[in-house]
């Protein structure tokens, strides 16, 4: 009688598993099969917005060029100004602070910081942007780097928690300081699951429209600038998906999509070899 119940219960977890993947695979397949024909060279290598270029009474399709360089940087630029918070503020938690009351205060913030919606961000980037230089990448970077500290944060702390205390007392005994093994022994065991945070950190900056739509987005832009608005590839997707006149303004914005997806595939899939990699050796 139990075995057929674990039997009942096993294929019950199967069928709910079975169902994630294929949401997944039904969503990515339509998006796919509407998409995949606007993919081609002048797709991504045209260099204006692919909403159009008005002229006269025709709209010249272009390429996404400009909005993958405004990805990127906005990327790059927010995980550049997040890493270093993000680690130390976990090293300082973990390592330095692990019951105090300053550590509770900085643990639920950041667990408050996660569960803010973006266009709250948006908003708060946006009054930042007013009172100072105006909409640009620096600032679109800036909000993005609020949104994904608390991502870091946590990936951090999971890293750390895994190097058994057997390694840092080892360490202790051979005459380290606790600055010296946390930085000499402790982050680099714990590296694999940092630089998985970070790159699932990346994701999540390449996915956010509320977040850059108030503080960095424009349709429109030939050039990358620190103090400019840019093109950002979810922006375009949003521009595309509501302002669309034809079916081939449709296609292209599913095509946005596609790419988008794949670009997520690929910054997961890596975050998912590290962490396979790491499980292997340990």
């Amino acid at each position: 009688m139990r075995h057929i119940e674990e039997k009942i219960v096993f294929f019950i977890f199967k069928m709910f598993g079975a169902v994630v993947v294929l949401i997944l695979f039904t969503i990515v397949g339509y998006i796919f099969i509407k998409g995949i024909g606007a993919i081609n060279l002048k797709f991504f290598f045209g260099d204006a917005n692919p909403l159009y270029v008005i002229l006269g009474k025709e709209r010249v399709f272009n390429g996404i060029w400009n909005a993958i360089l405004g990805t990127v940087a906005l990327v790059i630029l927010a995980i550049a100004f997040s890493i270093p918070f993000g680690i130390l503020g976990a090293v300082y938690l973990h390592e330095y602070a692990t019951s105090s009351k300053i550590s509770r205060i900085i643990r639920f913030s950041a667990d408050c910081l996660a569960g803010l919606p973006s266009i709250v961000f948006g908003l708060f980037g946006y009054a930042i942007a007013v009172e100072t230089i105006g909409p640009c990448l620096l600032i679109g970077a800036l909000t993005l780097s609020f949104i994904v500290l608390p991502i870091i944060i946590k990936a951090t702390e999971e890293g750390l928690k895994t190097v058994p205390n057997e390694i840092r007392e080892g360490s202790f005994a051979l005459g380290a300081t606790k600055w010296q093994t946390t930085y000499k022994v402790v982050l680099p065991m714990a590296l694999p699951q940092i630089i998985t945070g970070i790159i699932l950190s990346m994701g999540r900056c390449a996915e956010e429209t509320a977040a850059i739509m108030f503080t960095a987005a424009t349709a429109f832009t030939f050039g990358i600038g620190l103090f400019d608005r840019i093109e950002a590839l979810p922006f375009t997707l949003y521009l595309l998906a509501t302002e669309y006149t034809s079916q081939k303004e449709l296609q292209m914005a599913y095509g946005v999509a596609l790419v988008l997806i794949m670009l997520m595939f690929f910054l997961f899939g890596i975050a998912h070899i590290i962490r396979n990699k790491y499980s292997t050796l340990k």
